[in-house]
């Protein structure tokens, strides 16, 4: 900013005219040099004795008698006088030609093609100029403003994608404990009446287990402003209990004949992480291994270290290379997939919700070709007393 301040406009203009009184003043002398050569040579053809080097026609006339019509001689002793003028009016035009091309057009065409850009809502650019004068101060500062226009605008885009982003998760998310219900519904009229109280008791705990998990999945959504804002709370729960409810949900999502639970032994392991948001990205996969699957899908569950890892397998035709890339990104989609049906946020929000545990999230191909994907948490494990 200082080397700025010190090439201003006034300092440049200045440099400039230096150069223009040089190149003037060398043009000059040479200007006067050539007209002198020609004026001797124009009157060495009248008179022999040698002629010094600064002469006029009078005192010649004072050696040696000569015409009085050497009207040439006249002409170039006038001439030199006009060109000297000449080449100094020309010198001085195209020195304030060049210092205005260079040291204020130049920059205020940068300035007006940015600000049209941004009259258009075009932050995508850099204003550059190489001036360093107080309009070249000016375009930076122009290019300080567009970036924090830019940013600001950036900012604004990223919030309202993740507030639709949000709204959508929470559609989606919403969409497996109403499957949930909805099976324990369509069980109760199936028996129509048959059920004894205590499975009917059992039932109605189960489905009021499933409406306070989502009354507090939606006090929770409600309560953030984004997707990373969301804070686990972590509660103790036993690691059979979990399983217990892992395969209850799966059973009730695929149904009994199409969903196997299998669990490796961890006797008497108690988890802390955040229950409801594991169970959140448990349905989830069971939602999307549900469908794809041809006949079967199949849990596992296991803990290692300090980790437990539940793994979702499908039997159908796997994910695809593209896929394997980018399934866990939001708003993915199949080509084949049904925009209504499939939002493309089942995976990432199981990603997110994951790493929120201390964990990840994996995706591959089953043995059998089919999908398979691993949701790792990070607990601390204790024995029961």
């Amino acid at each position: 900013m200082d080397k700025v301040k010190k090439d201003g406009i006034k300092g440049s203009f200045l440099k400039y005219l230096f150069v223009c009184f040089v190149v003037c003043v060398i043009g000059n002398w040479l200007i006067y040099g050539v007209f002198d050569y020609l004026q001797k040579w124009y009157v060495s053809r009248y008179i022999v004795l040698p002629i010094p080097d600064f002469f006029s026609l009078d005192d010649i006339r004072l050696w040696e008698s000569i015409p009085d019509d050497m009207w040439l001689y006249d002409v170039l002793r006038c001439g030199r006088y006009i060109t000297v003028s000449l080449w100094s009016v020309f010198c001085i035009w195209f020195t304030v030609k060049k210092f205005y091309a260079a040291e204020v057009k130049k920059p205020i065409d940068t300035l007006l093609a940015a600000s049209d850009r941004i009259l258009h809502d075009d932050l995508d650019f850099e204003i550059c100029t190489e001036c360093k004068n107080e309009i070249g101060r000016l375009c930076v500062s122009f290019e300080n403003m567009r970036k924090n226009l830019y940013a600001s605008n950036y900012e604004l885009w990223k919030s309202l994608e993740e507030r639709k982003r949000l709204n959508s998760a929470f559609s989606h998310d919403l969409r497996t404990p109403i499957t949930v219900l909805k099976g324990y519904t369509e069980l109760v009229k199936k028996f129509d009446g048959r059920i004894s109280p205590e499975k009917q008791a059992d039932i109605l705990s189960k489905m009021s287990i499933q409406v306070e998990r989502l009354e507090h999945y939606t006090e929770k959504m409600s309560s953030v402003h984004k997707l990373e804002d969301i804070i686990p709370e972590e509660e103790a729960v036993a690691y059979e209990e979990l399983c217990g409810s892992f395969d209850e949900v799966g059973k009730l999502v695929c149904g009994d004949e199409f969903f196997s639970m299998s669990a490796k032994e961890a006797s008497g392991a108690v988890i802390c992480n955040d229950r409801e948001l594991i169970m959140q990205v448990f349905e989830n996969m069971v939602s999307n291994a549900e469908r794809y699957r041809k006949s079967v899908v199949k849990c596992i569950a296991e803990i290692e270290d300090d980790s437990l890892r539940v793994t979702v397998t499908d039997d159908g035709n796997g994910f695809s290379e593209e896929a394997l890339r980018k399934a866990w990104q939001p708003f993915y989609r199949d080509e084949n997939e049904n925009e209504a049906e499939h939002f493309g946020l089942g995976l990432y929000i199981c990603r997110l919700l994951c790493r929120k545990c201390g964990g990840e999230l994996y995706i591959s191909n089953a043995e059998n070709g089919g999908g398979k994907v691993t949701a790792e948490f990070s607990v601390k494990k204790s024995e029961s007393r």
